[in-house]
């Protein structure tokens, strides 16, 4: 039996028939009447376009569902932004009052100029306090440290000696250069030097002294290695422990100082430089320190009464 496939509607169906019973079959149930025909040889072998409806339907419903979602949620999904919102509210009510720290920090900053003392670029005092341990000590002079910038060229008997004994002397050499020469010691506190080139120790330590003729210079190095301490007015050279100045407890003024004497925290020169001090200048003795020092008070930087300590030989009762 041969089979034959209809144009119209694409089944198969047996060849004894004449029309396809798939199309007389549609027609019928359109047209509502029954048909009857002999199911020999004939099939339905595929549709010829799928069925759209189904899928449709699932899309539907699932845009129905989020709607419904929407319409019994939506309102608290929108507060939900204000919510959030709300925790910076008082942040930015507080951002105004940021500008107040810096007010609080004013008054402080304000103080600084008068806790540096810009009056002596040397020195850093602080109000209220005996010592200022951030003042950088001073090594030398102006004079010697210009000095010590120019080039060696300048002779000298000895470029290094020891005095034994406070109080001690000697004079030094120089040729070369142009004959006029200036003296200079690094620490007037350890060992002074007139412009005739003569040394004196006044304290124990090693100092070095300066000449220069204004072009050249030559140094030498000084070492003071004994003890006692010596008298202004009679050069002589008394025992340590004795108070051989005569200085009592009171007024007293600055004398021998040439260029500046250093006063330091402690009765030695290994202690810090706490000023720097010329002849003429007012101090009140308070006590010996032994070993040629005394204990004093003055007036430092910014008026600030301060303690300090300096050799005998730079002092003298009012």
């Amino acid at each position: 039996m041969a089979m034959k496939q209809c144009p119209i509607c694409g089944e198969k169906y047996s060849d004894t028939y004449k029309k396809c019973p798939f199309c007389e079959e549609e027609k019928a149930i359109q047209e509502g009447k029954r048909l009857r025909r002999n199911t020999r040889g004939g099939k339905r072998t595929a549709q010829k376009s799928p069925n759209l409806l189904t899928p449709m339907l699932v899309i539907l419903i699932l845009i129905m569902a989020a709607l419904l979602v929407y319409l019994l949620f939506g309102e608290r999904f929108a507060k939900l932004p204000s919510i959030e919102k709300q925790p910076q509210t008082p942040v930015e009510d507080e951002q105004p009052e940021q500008p107040e720290i810096p007010d609080e920090q004013e008054p402080v900053q304000g103080e600084e100029p008068d806790v540096t003392m810009p009056e002596n670029p040397g020195t850093t005092e602080t109000p209220g306090t005996t010592t200022t341990p951030q003042t950088p000590p001073v090594t030398a002079n102006a004079e010697y440290e210009a000095a010590a910038k120019l080039p060696k060229g300048l002779r000298l008997s000895t470029e290094d000696f020891t005095l034994k004994k406070i109080g001690e002397t000697a004079t030094i050499q120089v040729s070369g250069g142009g004959g006029s020469y200036r003296w200079y010691s690094k620490d007037i506190g350890i060992a002074s030097v007139d412009q005739n080139g003569t040394v004196t120790a006044v304290a124990k330590g090693n100092t070095t002294v300066l000449v220069t003729d204004g072009s050249k210079m030559a140094e030498c190095i000084v070492r003071v290695s004994g003890i006692g301490t010596v008298t202004p007015s009679t050069g002589t050279t008394t025992p340590t422990e004795s108070t051989g100045s005569g200085l009592k407890a009171g007024a007293a003024k600055v004398v021998n100082a040439g260029s500046g004497v250093r006063i330091r925290s402690g009765p030695s020169t290994d202690h810090e430089i706490l000023a720097t001090v010329k002849d003429g200048a007012d101090v009140q003795v308070v006590k010996s320190a032994g070993g040629g020092w005394y204990e004093i008070t003055f007036s430092n930087v910014g008026g600030v009464k301060t303690t300090g300590y300096m050799m005998s030989d730079f002092l003298q009762n009012k």
